[in-house]
């Protein structure tokens, strides 16, 4: 695709560009995905760049770096990487690897490469020596504007393409990691995602909203704006979790220059398949401030129930690493917290209507014309406009857009472990869990010492009942309704 297209922009860009601007205009894909997409689709391609003798079209820069070209832009900085277990072909995992029971190392960049390659192990914090044979590596969740060379890398990408020319680094969110590397599976509450594929491969496993019945959610590891799954992808235990056989997985490879639309409140699961480098950015939606209330009565009730807890290790089991601080808050200190999210992100009934009408007509204004498309690609995309008619698989085809499909989950199981596989022939089910054995000490406890004491099954039975969506929808409501009536 990539060499006709360049050949095709050789012999007359001005052609190309205007069956692009007929095919795709900005402005339609950005409304289209703050309004009407509510599925999973891939923008096949729309990363490329293409090449010619007198002309050098290039829609993202960054498209053109390789592996090591992304040393430049942390030289000899100490990076935080997440390293997990790789799996044998044989086994299942009856919960996800989660962070909590990764290992943590240090690396440079440099040589987080030569690690990759083989070149070299690798220690972690409690000084276990690892390899890349054994064991994947992560530099994950990493806000671009913190890269202290970020100057490098300004203009390098631009989500113009899509409608958001205003969205760059500072708005962006950079991933690197080897074979394997993964996040356990997973909701935002917050927004919809865009996400770009710079290097290699990624699986990505969705799940619509409608399917959590199926996925063992729960804010167990508790961090703010996502929950979690317990199922263990990417080698699941339908003995662990038998309702997963009822589900619908959306499976799709993402490949270099692919652009993903995530939608709101979506499941997914993601694995590299290759070293894999890509970067996201979330997009925000008119509903975003009520989820952010909602979000923030979620952190309150979890670190109210946990502020009780005297065991480090009970404590560290409930909240993911980068939610600590939350975890050691005083009462009065978690009031005030809460109190301010709440009132900053409330609006009135009385006052919804009209702010989502403003925020209308702010979104329905011209885009400013995004810088990586030349002056007459410009002035085609103010003639012409093609609808965004996304639910046309014809339609999709024509301008390379791949809508995902959903297959059965015995299907899944078959693409995971192979044909003819089954999750009863599997050799070895493995809990990566770090609170499993912690979990049956402390109730061996409780049933020996004091029935007094608090274990990780009880808090966390309380957590997921005080988190439960149809509690947090009511207290959310109560507050509207007090807040309308002042």
């Amino acid at each position: 695709m990539a060499e006709q297209l360049s050949k095709r922009l050789c012999q007359d860009p001005t052609q190309l560009y205007e069956e692009q601007a007929q095919v795709i205009n900005p402005n339609e894909i950005r409304k289209a995905i703050l309004h009407d997409l509510t599925e999973p689709l891939v923008f096949r391609g729309y990363l490329s760049t293409f090449k010619c003798e007198d002309e050098h079209v290039s829609q993202w820069k960054c498209m053109q770096w390789d592996a090591s070209d992304w040393v430049k832009l942390f030289e000899e900085k100490v990076l935080k990487f997440r390293v997990g277990m790789r799996l044998k072909d044989k086994t299942v995992l009856s919960a996800p690897q989660w962070e909590t029971a990764c290992y943590k190392a240090n690396m440079t960049y440099s040589e987080f490469l030569q690690w990759s390659q083989g070149k070299r192990s690798c220690t972690t914090f409690c000084n276990q020596e690892v390899n890349c044979n054994d064991h994947w590596a992560y530099f994950d969740y990493f806000y671009m504007k913190d890269i202290e060379n970020v100057n490098q890398v300004e203009g390098a990408l631009d989500w113009g393409l899509f409608g958001f020319p205003d969205r760059g680094v500072q708005d962006s969110t950079l991933w690197i990691g080897t074979t394997g590397a993964n996040t356990p599976c997973h909701i935002d509450t917050y927004g919809c995602n865009l996400v770009a594929q710079l290097i290699g491969r990624k699986r990505w496993v969705l799940f619509p909203r409608t399917q959590s019945e199926y996925l063992s959610p729960t804010r167990i590891p508790y961090e703010e704006s996502s929950i979690y799954s317990e199922v263990g992808f990417p080698h699941p235990s339908v003995a662990s979790h038998p309702k997963l056989i009822s589900s619908t997985p959306y499976v799709f490879t993402l490949e270099p220059g692919d652009v993903l639309f995530v939608p709101k409140q979506w499941w997914h699961f993601v694995e590299n398949l290759d070293f894999a480098v890509s970067i996201n950015t979330w997009l925000e939606l008119p509903s975003d401030h009520e989820e952010r209330v909602k979000e923030s009565l979620v952190m309150y009730q979890v670190a109210s129930l946990c502020q009780g807890l005297e065991s480090l290790d009970l404590i560290s089991s409930v909240f993911n690493p980068n939610m600590m601080d939350v975890a050691t808050m005083t009462s009065s200190e978690l009031l005030k917290l809460l109190t301010k999210r709440v009132f900053k992100n409330s609006v009135p009934r009385e006052t919804t209507a009209a702010k989502s009408n403003c925020e209308e007509v702010i979104r329905e204004k011209p885009m400013r014309k995004q810088s990586l498309i030349t002056k007459d690609c410009n002035l085609l995309l103010d003639r012409k406009c093609t609808d965004f008619n996304w639910k046309d698989e014809k339609w999709c085809a024509n301008h390379n857009i791949e809508k995902v499909c959903s297959m059965s989950f015995l299907d899944y199981m078959h693409l995971v472990f192979g044909p003819g596989s089954g999750n009863c022939c599997m050799e070895t089910e493995v809990s990566m869990k770090k609170r499993d054995s912690l979990t049956k000490a402390q109730d061996a406890n409780s049933r020996d010492d004091d029935d007094d004491d608090i274990n990780f099954s009880q808090i966390k039975l309380l957590v997921d009942s005080f988190t439960d969506q149809r509690v947090i929808s009511i207290l959310k409501m109560v507050i509207d309704e007090k807040l309308a009536e002042n």
